[in-house]
């Protein structure tokens, strides 16, 4: 079985040579590395080539700045594998990651295989604990509620609002490949959505997947202290391109059509207000337009509907607390405890 891992690249040259080395370093041995140089203005493209020419299972394929989903489209129309991974080039994987799947995907007959990660903070790292997904395998149908869980999350799973994006990374996964190109399922313009592009790439996949299965392990390493990371800077006009990703999750949601996506799906566009609020902070505005802000995205149409549907008795204290805040936009309490999750955030 031949797995492709799919590297997109961008001004990375300070982390590329420690992500390069954790995929040529894998037991398995059977893969090929398709380096995607998205643009890059500093020393990555010659790093890259340098990988091609040092191992023959890596190729390089240069192309004009797109964007993350750009370079991952292209990644998947080039790559030869069964199945294809996606690694960022600031992380690293353990080098025994791709045996571990292989090995489950071979015993399970396998569509998508998830796994856990660790997030590396420079001078510690922190396991992301799992309070969400069994190691069950999933099959036809109960792939549709994993599907589900990835839209977002209803009743009891609401005791646990940061597990919403559990299962949005593409970079914690590997997929079949023939369902992607059969399925025509490609990653959304980033530069349009601002965020989640993986989670509905996810989402189309699990929509058509018969089998899924997790494996509560951390072979990932995910940097967390790389100030260009897009997560660590602000993001401007935020709220109207989050409107169009639940634009294209409607969609989705509506051609799935069960009563519990709806549900997920109105629960998802709630919890959102912190996400936002947290960015409206990372602006360098001040403290006056900041509160415009937030205040600004506590009072638009589609978080104030949400809010209508969207039980508090499920959360713990903590976060009752802060979505009671949200639910009657009370923009001072909202903007202090967003700033303390922040801080809390980047701690780890």
């Amino acid at each position: 079985m031949l797995v492709s891992i799919i590297v997109p690249v961008y001004n990375a040259q300070d982390y590329l040579e420690g992500c390069i080395a954790s995929l040529i370093g894998q037991t398995y041995q059977n893969i090929e590395i398709l380096l995607i140089n998205d643009g890059s203005t500093d020393n990555s493209p010659l790093l890259c080539d340098r990988f091609a020419d040092e191992d023959n299972r890596i190729r390089v394929f240069h192309k004009e700045n797109g964007g993350t989903h750009t370079a991952r489209n292209l990644g998947i129309q080039q790559a030869k594998g069964d199945y294809v991974m996606f690694i960022d080039p600031d992380d690293w994987v353990d080098t025994n990651t791709v045996e571990k799947l292989v090995s489950e995907i071979e015993k399970h007959n396998l569509d998508v295989v998830r796994f856990n990660y660790v997030k590396e903070f420079g001078e510690h790292s922190v396991a992301k604990s799992n309070t969400f997904v069994s190691e069950e395998v999933c099959w036809g149908e109960n792939c549709r509620n994993v599907c589900r869980q990835t839209i977002g999350l209803i009743k009891d799973e609401l005791k646990h609002p940061e597990n919403l994006n559990f299962l949005a990374s593409v970079c914690f996964a590997t997929y079949k490949k023939s369902i992607i190109i059969e399925s025509d399922i490609k990653f959304v313009n980033i530069r349009e959505i601002a965020t989640f592009s993986d989670g509905l790439f996810n989402i189309a996949f699990l929509m058509r997947a018969n089998s899924f299965k997790f494996i509560d392990k951390c072979f990932y390493h995910y940097r967390k202290c790389n100030a260009a990371s897009a997560t660590s800077n602000y993001r401007p006009d935020f709220l109207k391109r989050q409107m169009i990703m639940f634009g294209y999750m409607e969609q989705m949601v509506k051609e799935i059509d069960r009563k519990e996506c709806y549900e997920a799906f109105n629960n998802r566009i709630a919890l959102s207000t912190m996400e936002m609020c947290i960015n409206a902070l990372l602006s360098d505005k001040g403290f006056v337009n900041k509160y415009k802000e937030i205040k600004f995205i506590l009072n638009n149409s589609a978080h104030k509907n949400a809010y209508k549907q969207f039980a508090l008795k499920h959360f713990s204290l903590k976060w009752r607390i802060y979505y009671f805040f949200v639910k009657y936009r009370m923009t001072i309490f909202v903007y202090a405890m967003s700033y303390a999750i922040r801080k809390i955030q980047k701690r780890g």
